[in-house]
């Protein structure tokens, strides 16, 4: 089945919002002022749609996301859960699995990168063969955002390298390369290269951290 956050996930965040248990205390300063996370306060709520991909139906889920102010400097932050990622509405497993499917395979076509068992997800309007799925240039724009956060990246290595200097990941990053075939040009390279690494630095910062690089760096990404 495709990588996606469940109702469940999304359900037993809008809990925590409703009691007022999703809190700025474990978040790191405030990166304009430097005024401490204890500090924030709750500014706004903000509902978001999220698309979650339910037995190859992609389907909408509702849920309110919080909203900080720095009283330093008062810049307003969205706090993200682990399933969401700034400014999309696809969750995060289904973008990083996504992308990561096509960034990790040499060979890999964005046509091929929407299919799960010879299928792509698709959207329940209609029972139609023409009825819209998953598109390959919603990969690619996925590809794009994630390979920008690398301010967020570099951030996300040195608290992973801090719990853990033993850790292969500085060995995973220097390996990676980028097959020609998958860009034209050295922006898109540049963009892939990013991708790449978030996904791998990801997966470590999950291990480690028992949370996602977009959950406990909200004010990096904010800024990134």
């Amino acid at each position: 089945m495709p990588p996606t956050a469940t109702l469940e996930d999304i359900k037993a965040y809008q809990q925590k919002v409703e009691k007022d248990k999703i809190t700025p205390d474990n978040l790191p300063p405030c990166p304009r002022c430097s005024v401490e996370s204890m500090f924030f306060k709750i500014h706004a709520y903000r509902e978001r749609r999220f698309l979650l991909i339910i037995e190859m139906l992609i389907k909408a889920a509702y849920c309110s996301l919080v909203r900080f102010k720095c009283p330093g400097c008062g810049k307003t932050f969205t706090h993200y859960p682990d399933f969401a990622i700034p400014q999309k509405h696809y969750t995060q497993p289904t973008i990083t699995g996504f992308s990561a499917g096509y960034v990790e395979s040499d060979n890999m076509t964005y046509q091929q990168a929407v299919m799960v068992d010879n299928s792509a997800p698709g959207y329940p309007q209609s029972d139609s063969t023409d009825a819209p799925t998953l598109a390959p240039t919603t990969i690619h724009r996925w590809i794009t955002t994630l390979g920008r956060f690398t301010q967020t990246c570099r951030t996300a290595l040195i608290l992973v390298l801090q719990q853990n200097p033993t850790l292969s990941i500085c060995r995973d990053l220097a390996r990676l390369i980028i097959p020609q075939r998958k860009y034209k040009t050295n922006y898109r390279k540049k963009q892939l290269f990013g991708c790449r690494q978030l996904v791998i630095i990801e997966a470590f910062f999950q291990a480690t951290f028992n949370t996602s690089i977009f959950t406990k760096l909200a004010t990096r990404c904010a800024f990134n």
